[in-house]
């Protein structure tokens, strides 16, 4: 009786392992592939189906070397110390300037590991700024930018769920194409790629699609970035926001209008520049200042506040007055939101738009040769139109000066200023004419001595542009 009964037992649970076999075999069987590459839905492999929807599976072994030590790890499971491994190649390929090599250990170590963060903002800001170091042409420059950024957006569609790749992307197409060194160029050829690879059919350049599919400018393309980070971490995304503020981080979009604003005038298009800065206005004070954030010991605040609107935060945190508005004024600062926010209105005034007529105007004529003097036939000298716009220029800036000084203790309008005399110097030189002793804008430009060697460079860049041109 109890050898039938165990008996019994043994092939009850082997019935009960078959049975619990079926669904694990069922649903965990491989995906199956249609003729056309996609996976077949389905009951088979649905679970293979789900992980690969959801970007959660690592199923590929990377392009390693069947060889490499990096192989045997992974054939053992250990996949982090093999990306390690290969980690460490690519900072070796890098330091032997073995470019080809570091590209493709890099792709290896994302495919181990697709869905490691770090790995992603480590190595897209590692080609977008130390590799691309290495090279002495500009196009050279770009091409290493650009596969950094596009770095990043792969590493986006692995991981759709985590913001601050996707702010990451809008941060390095802004800042290389409108903040380094290279900006000039950069910028052009963001929308005017030199590689002949992305000529379009009229035989003119066009952008390369894979950072660029609209062919837009930058600072739209970085906007739109932007505005994907903030919608993910509106639906919470998977890891959030980690390693940077909160209040930084959100307001992507608008420092993307407002520096799309600044290049209005930059191209000559002055018909959009205070449309432009209209709505950049609009979105740093109705859209990023109205957004609540929270401070030192989860205090909510809000960037553009009025004095109502204080007191209720004030109630709401449980807090006096005075540390609300002490909380409201730090994190104002912090963020540089006063100062934007007179730029941005200044901007919107007509006086501001013709001082920035006027100064591409000049550089303008400056660039296309125009910097000479004439002389007619009774010898009379007629003074050169570079020469008379940047008089114009500085005396409508000066102006400018008077009316909001506050705005030309520091910053953009400084170096606006200093790079117009820069301007000035070049054409007064260029007909071996003494610097006047008095101008528009001596003062200022005297004031700001550690500024004059970066105007002096920029000039360079804006000259050589245009001689490429």
């Amino acid at each position: 009786m109890s050898t039938a009964s165990s008996r019994q037992r043994k092939i009850g649970y082997g019935i009960g392992i078959l049975l619990l076999l079926v669904p694990v075999v069922y649903l965990g069987f491989p995906a199956r592939q249609t003729a056309g590459g996609g996976d077949r839905t389905g009951g088979l492999g649905v679970l293979a189906q789900k992980r690969q929807q959801y970007s959660l599976g690592e199923a590929t072994l990377g392009q390693v070397d069947p060889t490499s030590s990096a192989m045997n790890l992974v054939l053992l499971g250990l996949r982090g110390p093999a990306a390690s491994v290969l980690h460490l190649k690519a900072i070796d390929y890098q330091n032997k300037k073995q470019w080809a090599k570091l590209r493709a250990t890099v792709d290896s170590i994302t495919r181990l590991q697709p869905h490691y963060v770090q790995i992603w903002e480590f190595q897209g800001w590692n080609l977008a700024y130390n590799v691309s170091r290495e090279w002495d042409k500009v196009a050279d420059r770009f091409y290493w930018v650009k596969e950094g950024i596009k770095f990043l957006i792969k590493g986006t569609n692995y991981n759709e769920g985590v913001p601050i790749l996707f702010h990451k992307v809008g941060d390095y197409v802004q800042s290389k194409m409108s903040v380094s060194d290279e900006t000039i160029f950069f910028r052009e050829f963001f929308e005017r790629d030199p590689d002949p690879r992305f000529m379009t059919a009229a035989g003119v350049p066009g952008p390369d699609d894979t950072i660029n599919p609209e062919g837009k400018d930058s600072t739209l393309v970085s906007y739109d970035w932007f505005v994907k980070a903030n919608d993910k971490d509106d639906n919470d995304g998977l890891i959030g926001v980690k390693g940077m503020t909160h209040v930084f981080f959100r307001q992507g979009p608008a420092r993307a209008l407002l520096n799309y604003a600044a290049t209005r005038s930059d191209k000559g298009l002055f018909e959009e520049h205070i449309p432009a800065w209209e709505s950049a206005y609009s979105e740093w004070m109705d859209g990023y200042g109205k957004m609540d954030f929270y401070g030192l010991d989860d205090k909510k605040y809000r960037l553009n506040s009025t004095e109502s609107e204080l007191e209720e935060l004030a109630e709401e945190n449980g807090i006096t007055l005075s540390a609300q508005r002490q909380l409201w004024s730090q994190n104002l600062d912090m963020v540089n939101f006063r100062q934007w926010r007179d730029i941005a209105g200044m901007e919107r005034q007509v006086t501001m738009l013709e001082a920035r007529r006027s100064k591409y105007l000049a550089r303008l004529a400056f660039n296309e040769g125009r910097g000479y003097d004439k002389v007619d036939a009774n010898g009379e000298v007629e003074v050169s139109d570079a020469q008379k716009l940047l008089e114009t220029a500085m005396e409508q800036w000066a102006k400018i000066i008077k009316l909001k000084p506050e705005l030309f203790y520091d910053g953009d309008y400084v170096d606006d200023c200093v790079l117009i005399v820069q301007y000035y110097k070049a054409v007064n030189a260029l007909n071996s004419r003494p610097l006047p002793e008095e101008y528009p804008l001596k003062q200022i430009y005297d004031a700001n001595e550690s500024r004059h060697s970066d105007a002096a460079n920029t000039f360079e860049k804006e000259t050589q542009s245009r001689q490429l041109n």
